[in-house]
């Protein structure tokens, strides 16, 4: 049965499922990758993935599209929608068609019209060269060769053959840098000052590539003051990156990983004062985005957490595009919130300029449950922050989320419940405020409470994430009081087949499964509840309720998908005995049910029973319903979805006075066999020690040494 979502329970699945890394959780597709969806509930959950909790904040404020999972076409017949991994989806995923055209792109087309206003050879233009370049040969690419060329162009006071020695010049450095020394070394007769500046640039700039950053930065230093405009920005701009790159020159070790704390702190800081030099001379300049971009590496490499901090938040409420803000959030997890920082630092129990950041690491904090450390003292401290950004309701549910997760401080919580607004749709903050007080009247038992208030929000709710976690929540609610026949009744809200189907499996008594597997809903509900009841029937030896079970099969009218539901393909139980383990003949299961609902004691049936689950395989199977991060109490757990126990089969015939020699020989074969080869049980039940499974091989070998069977055992495990 399940068990209420308290604080540590959470936090253990939380963890379990999905392995906590840094301030996100591994063992999934990548985070915001096309077709890698959300995993976490749609409320701001401490055991969701950080990610998703501030891709959903963080949304709250503009309309931007979720990346969440599609709704199936009917959900009443679909298993796929819950919350977490959706590993099929993105492996499944549609491949990106393959440009067919061979039309030149945008950027080609551009350059060849430039190189034959130039005068030069529209020669083939290796892009695919680009793509490999690293580290600071990246901007040496054909775009930037592009924009060289547009300043070239635009530059009145160049000559024809200027301009196109300096072009010859800027595709020679694009080439490499080292041997366009020569090249440029011919552009020593230019005369012209604006046609020396742009030499002059090409100069440092194969500098900067050939890694000589004192050179380029004192012939980029000197171009800031050049009266040509273009390469003076572009000369301001290049200073910030000579000095960045700089910084890091004896920062990758041996094997090519990274080390901030190996970063030269004068270079990084002459590179923070180049960039905002250039960003207060060229507030909207060309390069006043990656400029800006450059300064959170800079803080980054200066270990400058509070700096860091607010400008990724200005750049998570800046975001337009989704794309974008899935940048950014990658970002602040790589730089901010992979470990290195933690929310105790001065960064987030300020919060002044980043309380959407702090939020999601306290958030995190509380997954510790009563371990977690943040005081009351502590949250009062950052209200004001949260007050100055008109986000107090934020810093309302991280408190009340502490006194549930933290100190489990149930009674505090219900004391003020939360508005039940339905329509319009509530924003995040509200609905994890609703998640919350429901959960709390879950951990104090109180299910009828529990019920009326998820039914209350559930009403006139519009089909989405937050209507499916709140059918999850009165699931686990009926569940969890011993009603699950509520779950089914006419008037219940709860359609998902996916939270149908995980009650039928778990927890649903045996009169509920007769009762579905003939007035379920549709024929895939009607063939979840048959195949589990028909399983349910065999595990606990009811052969003659087996038999009157299957008749039940007549109430499903078509076909299901074999495909999505072959966990629970009724064809399981038309095994015709086939597959048996060669000299041990069995017939067809319904004639072995027979047997044994006549007796249950005959030696034959039982191995012929226990033939059938080894070959067919058959259970109840915890896939695909255990796929949604749910607390289960682990006894029940285990026995609604453990393997049948043919072991059991077998030590009952082992254990019978009458069983033939046949059958009682081949019957400690194989319960011997169970342990092969790992030593470990795979026949289910309890495993029996190994001194056990040494008797059954000497009584195998000593009592029926002429039995195909003991000349075919050479060992035990």
């Amino acid at each position: 049965m399940l068990r209420k979502p308290q604080a540590l329970a959470l936090l253990l699945l939380s963890l379990s499922a999905t392995q906590a890394i840094a301030s996100s959780d591994g063992g999934s597709c990548p985070w915001g990758a096309p077709y890698c969806y959300l995993e976490g509930e749609p409320w701001l959950n401490p055991a969701s993935d950080t990610r998703d909790n501030l891709i959903r904040l963080v949304t709250r404020d503009k309309p931007l599209a979720l990346p969440v999972l599609p709704f199936p076409q009917d959900i009443t017949r679909s298993r796929s929608y819950y919350f977490g991994t959706h590993l099929d989806e993105w492996y499944d995923a549609p491949e990106t068609p393959q440009e067919t055209t061979t039309a030149p792109d945008p950027l080609t087309t551009t350059l060849i019209a430039q190189l034959t206003a130039l005068g030069l050879e529209t020669t083939a233009l290796d892009r695919e060269a680009d793509e490999d370049r690293e580290n600071r040969f990246v901007s040496n690419n054909l775009a930037t060769v592009s924009a060289f060329f547009t300043a070239l162009q635009a530059e009145k006071n160049l000559t024809p053959d200027e301009r196109r020695a300096l072009a010859q010049a800027r595709l020679a450095l694009h080439a490499s840098p080292t041997p366009a020394n020569a090249a440029l070394d011919a552009l020593s007769a230019l005369n012209g000052s604006a046609a020396q500046a742009f030499r002059d640039y090409l100069m440092a700039s194969a500098w900067f590539y050939q890694g000589d950053y004192a050179r380029a930065g004192s012939a980029f230093n000197a171009l800031k003051a050049a009266p040509q405009p273009w390469v003076s920005e572009t000369a301001s701009y290049m200073l910030m990156r000579n000095a960045l790159n700089q910084s890091t020159h004896n920062a990758t070790d041996e094997y090519g990983f990274f080390n901030n704390q190996a970063i030269d702190s004068a270079a990084v800081q002459q590179a923070r004062e180049d960039a905002k030099a250039y960003l207060t001379a060229w507030p909207e300049g060309q390069y006043a985005d990656s400029a800006t971009g450059m300064l959170r590496r800079i803080a980054w490499y200066q270990q400058d957490w509070t700096t860091l901090a607010g400008d990724l938040e200005q750049q998570l409420t800046a975001a337009d595009t989704t794309d974008a803000l899935i940048a950014t959030i990658g970002e602040a997890e790589s730089k901010l919130q992979n470990g290195m920082v933690s929310w105790q630092s001065q960064v987030f129990t300020h919060a002044d300029h980043a309380p959407r950041l702090a939020a999601s690491e306290i958030l995190r904090a509380l997954r510790e449950g009563s371990k977690a450390t943040i005081s009351q003292q502590q949250l009062d401290a950052l209200k004001p922050a949260y007050e100055n950004a008109s986000l107090l309701p934020l810093w309302n549910y991280l408190h009340h989320a502490r006194q549930f997760w933290q100190l489990a401080d149930y009674d505090a919580l219900l004391a003020t419940p939360p508005a039940a607004q339905t329509t319009p749709q509530p924003d995040v903050i509200l609905f994890s405020e609703q998640v919350l007080y429901g959960d709390a009247l879950m951990a104090k038992k109180q299910w009828a409470e529990a019920d009326r208030w998820w039914l209350r929000l559930l009403k006139d709710r519009p089909a989405g994430e937050q209507q499916q976690l709140l059918e999850k929540r009165l699931m686990q609610t009926r569940t969890e009081s011993g009603n699950p026949e509520a779950i089914f009744a006419a008037d219940s809200p709860i359609t998902n087949l996916y939270w149908r189907s995980l009650t039928l499996k778990s927890v649903a008594p045996l009169p509920l499964l007769r009762r579905q597997a003939e007035h379920g809903m549709n024929d895939e509900e009607r063939t979840i509840a048959l195949h589990t009841l028909l399983t349910r029937d065999l595990m606990a030896g009811d052969y003659q309720g087996y038999l009157q079970d299957k008749a039940l099969r007549q109430h499903i009218t078509g076909p299901v998908d074999t495909r999505v539901f072959d966990d629970v393909a009724l064809t399981t139980f038309d095994w015709t005995g086939a597959g048996t383990t060669p000299g041990y003949a069995c017939p067809a299961l319904d004639n072995t049910v027979a047997v044994l609902a006549k007796n249950g004691d005959d030696s034959h049936a039982l191995n012929c029973l226990g033939e059938f689950i080894f070959a067919s395989n058959v259970t109840i199977s915890p896939a695909p319903e255990l796929l949604d991060y749910m607390i289960w109490d682990a006894p029940e757990t285990q026995s609604a979805f453990s393997s049948p126990d043919r072991q059991a089969l077998y030590q009952r015939v082992i254990a019978s006075t009458k069983a033939e020699p046949e059958d009682k020989s081949y019957a400690l074969y194989r319960a011997v066999m169970c342990y092969a080869p790992s030593g470990y049980n795979h026949c289910g039940g309890k495993e029996v020690s190994k001194a056990t499974r040494q008797g059954w091989f000497n009584k195998l070998k000593k009592n029926y040494p002429g039995s195909v069977w003991a000349q075919k055992l050479k060992y035990y495990w």
